[in-house]
């Protein structure tokens, strides 16, 4: 009862769930673990802080759908996020409706921390959609970091070299329009390689990606060809059919990048704590907690007083152990006390899920099957009818 009397707050900090629209490229499957965990925090003494720490909304591999036809616009503007958004919402409304309870306790706070896969919202018009799905009572907030009682979160992308965003032109022009301004690797993979996506969506949530195209040679041959393809357009076609499109511009310091990753076959992002480390002390930052996203893996690192955690993703994710065996990744998150004194107390919990073991021969005989099968193991029902319709057509 004292320690329930000496806080100020608690703070609650997930990553990466990347909730989608239900297709086939949707990892986020975990509506029932997330929604318990956010209810479990509504209805506390203490003030609770839930930190959505970036891609919180996968509205980077969101396609775009109309009368059932998938898409995926370079140009987003607000009215194709809010369309996205809507989508994301029909498919984990059990989130959105724990969401709103949580909400409903004005001492309580949502933040929603911008990540590299939602990128809209920086809309000020899909903010306001979100605030009234959920009912915000003033208390839901959208930015690029969290920085209250000596903790510090931010999604990290702003660490990597090929994801990070310009702050100061979040915005371009484009006949008039006002779209977003991402990364030049977000707008070759959502107009070149979803398809790609949607062809092996199982594989692509299993890790380490070198062990995976080790045995899987054909997603290999796939991606290298459409990279090879996409560097020769960029370079000698996009420029002139599209000379007029700013999305289509590529800085040249990325070519010595983007080759590296194609000739290593690095296709995930790289470590970003050692970046994070040199600009936070460049920064001079008082804060005593740090909590990064962005790369999917477990990490705690604390020194001379100073705390930085990776909590991992609550995306569906394997991992690949011995040669046949794809083991589900576990759910982590991030749990702060704040007491009255301002002294910190921090842990990494693990939020369990059971799941059995898969065997990876089986799962790249049939993809489309197999999320089929994990969305069920979870109790997950917003997969789209055309991923069963199609899926019984072949």
């Amino acid at each position: 009862m004292d320690d329930i009397l000496n806080l100020k707050r608690e703070i609650i900090v997930v990553g990466d769930t990347e909730l989608g629209a239900g297709t086939l490229t949707d990892d986020f499957i975990s509506d029932k673990a997330l929604s318990n965990l956010i209810l479990e925090h509504t209805h506390k003494d203490t003030a609770v802080d839930f930190i959505f720490n970036g891609d919180t909304f996968d509205f980077l591999k969101c396609p775009y759908i109309i009368d059932g036809k998938h898409t995926y616009p370079r140009h987003i503007t607000s009215e194709i996020a809010i369309k996205k958004f809507f989508d994301i919402y029909r498919a984990h409304k059990p989130v959105f409706q724990a969401i709103k309870k949580f909400v409903k306790n004005k001492n309580n706070r949502i933040f929603f921390i911008i990540g590299n896969h939602d990128p809209d919202l920086i809309f000020e018009d899909l903010q306001g959609e979100i605030k009234d799905i959920i009912d915000a009572k003033g208390n839901v907030f959208f930015r690029f970091e969290y920085n209250f009682h000596n903790v510090y979160a931010e999604h990290g992308h702003q660490y990597d070299f090929l994801n990070k965003v310009n702050k100061k032109r979040l915005f371009i022009k484009y006949k008039r329009e006002k779209i977003l301004n991402i990364p030049w690797v977000s707008f070759g993979l959502i107009s070149n390689f979803m398809n790609i996506k949607e062809q092996f969506p199982f594989s692509e949530r299993i890790k380490p990606w070198p062990k995976v195209f080790s045995h899987h040679k054909v997603i290999v041959k796939t991606l290298n060809w459409r990279a090879v393809e996409y560097i020769f357009k960029t370079l000698f076609y996009y420029p002139i059919r599209y000379f007029a499109d700013p999305t289509h511009r590529i800085p040249r310091e990325l070519f010595r990048e983007f080759y590296r990753r194609l000739k290593n076959l690095h296709w995930d992002v790289d470590e970003i704590v050692h970046i994070f480390k040199r600009k936070h002390k460049r920064k001079r930052l008082k804060t005593k907690i740090h909590i990064l996203g962005h790369v999917h893996e477990k990490y705690i690192e604390e020194k001379k007083g100073k705390v930085i955690i990776h909590p991992d993703t609550w995306r569906d994710e394997y991992t690949f152990i011995d040669d046949d065996k794809l083991v589900n990744k576990s759910k982590h998150y991030v749990k702060i006390l704040v007491h009255n004194n301002d002294a910190l107390q921090y842990k990494l919990i693990e939020y369990p899920i059971k799941r059995k073991i898969i065997k990876f021969k089986d799962m790249i005989s049939n993809e489309k099957q197999w999320i089929i099968k994990a969305a069920k193991e979870e109790g997950y029902e917003g997969l789209r009818k055309e991923i069963f319709e199609n899926l019984t057509n072949k």
